[in-house]
């Protein structure tokens, strides 16, 4: 099973992503926000910061953009380590960096 890590970033914020690679496709999707969080789907934080909250949401908004692109799953797979791709058709624009690829076969062996 071929995996790789991702980090979604805007001026504000970052998102680590990781996902297993099958098919041409970006599938088992985990995401987290930091730390050692992990889950299956987009973190909803709550910041008591109004206006860091709205940035917050506009971040989120913007990812869900992007993973509605029909050419999403190529751009992240055929990227190349510490590479940057910038998605700009969004609210604040988003930079996507692969910075890791791994074998669970492997890691397992």
């Amino acid at each position: 099973m071929e995996r790789a890590v991702w980090i979604i970033l805007n001026k504000h914020f970052s998102l680590t992503l990781d996902g297993e690679m099958a098919d041409g496709k970006v599938i088992d999707k985990k995401f987290s926000p930091g730390e050692d969080i992990w889950t299956n789907e987009l973190p909803r934080l709550g910041f008591s910061d109004e206006k860091v909250q709205n940035d917050y949401n506009e971040f989120i908004s913007d990812i869900l953009t992007l993973f509605s692109e029909p050419q999403v799953d190529e751009v992240l797979i055929n990227a190349k380590i510490g590479e940057e791709s910038e998605y700009l058709n969004c609210e604040n624009p988003l930079l996507i960096r692969k910075i890791e690829e791994y074998s669970v076969d492997e890691i397992i062996e």
